[in-house]
């Protein structure tokens, strides 16, 4: 069963660069998704042609993503084998080898997926992306670990008021943690795929569903503009591209709440 995708953004928050985001659809087999690569915490670049460990992930996933699931197939086994492929390909393409890499160099990404099937939609997710549900004239419905924004906010605060030597340790320590397949977040050992989250929701068609990185989840945590429900009725009444120009004016001002000042946000719009 199809979906419609209406709208679309992927903005690196910087110029010149293609950011550590990707999103992507196929809308005849009824899935849609987005992917954050958590930024580098090392100076190691195991994938040279990438733009970043985070980037090469990001991609690489995204890409494999087009290949669906088989009839019927669970989720988490078919991410397991989506992570058997990215960790294959991670092996051919790395400058090192993989098992010769720091903890801190394996990249890890966080994710939200979609696929229709009748009346429900099946959502997977990994760390901190988000999605927001709504039947048409309903309440507004987040799905998501919400309380992932809320710590990301605390730790922030605590890690900002560090030396940046200090912070750099502490960054390095979190992703060599962030790799352990327990953590249910995307990485290159496909055993992850046993601890990503998934519901399944029932939605008639022509539902509305916003799928989103954290980048773009700003809106709502930590700026706090927005509500799962505004947030969606900003984006269906301006777009996305404008939604992202309101989000980046926001910004301009310093507000000292997270690690990065202007963080990569993908969002994609789909009615199913």
């Amino acid at each position: 069963m199809g979906i419609e995708v209406l709208d679309s953004v992927n903005d690196a928050g910087t110029n010149g660069k293609t950011g550590d985001d990707r999103l992507g659809f196929d809308a005849a087999a009824g899935r849609g998704w987005v992917i954050d690569g958590a930024t580098d915490a090392t100076d190691v670049k195991p994938f040279p042609d990438a733009e970043s460990g985070a980037a090469w992930l990001a991609e690489a996933t995204s890409s494999r993503l087009m290949s669906g699931p088989a009839a019927g197939e669970d989720a988490r086994i078919y991410f397991s084998r989506v992570l058997t492929d990215v960790r294959a390909e991670a092996e051919r393409t790395s400058k090192a080898p993989l098992a010769s890499l720091p903890g801190e160099a394996m990249p890890v990404a966080s994710a939200m997926w979609v696929r229709r099937e009748g009346d429900t939609c099946e959502f997977v997710w990994a760390g901190d992306c988000f999605a927001i549900t709504q039947i048409a004239g309903g309440a507004a419905h987040l799905i998501g670990t919400e309380e992932k924004a809320d710590a990301e906010t605390r730790d922030a605060a605590r890690m900002l008021s560090l030396s940046p030597g200090d912070r750099w340790a502490i960054l390095q320590a979190q992703r060599r943690v962030a790799n352990a397949p327990e953590r249910g977040l995307i990485t290159l050992n496909p055993s992850a795929a046993a601890h990503l989250n998934t519901q399944r929701v029932m939605l008639p068609s022509g539902a509305f569903v916003l799928l989103m990185t954290d980048g773009f989840f700003r809106f709502i945590e930590p700026y706090r503009l927005d509500t799962p429900a505004s947030l969606l009725a900003r984006v269906l009444k301006d777009g996305l591209a404008t939604s992202i120009s309101a989000l980046r004016q926001h910004e301009v001002t310093p507000r000292g709440v997270r690690l990065k000042a202007r963080d990569d946000a993908a969002a994609i719009l789909l009615r199913v």
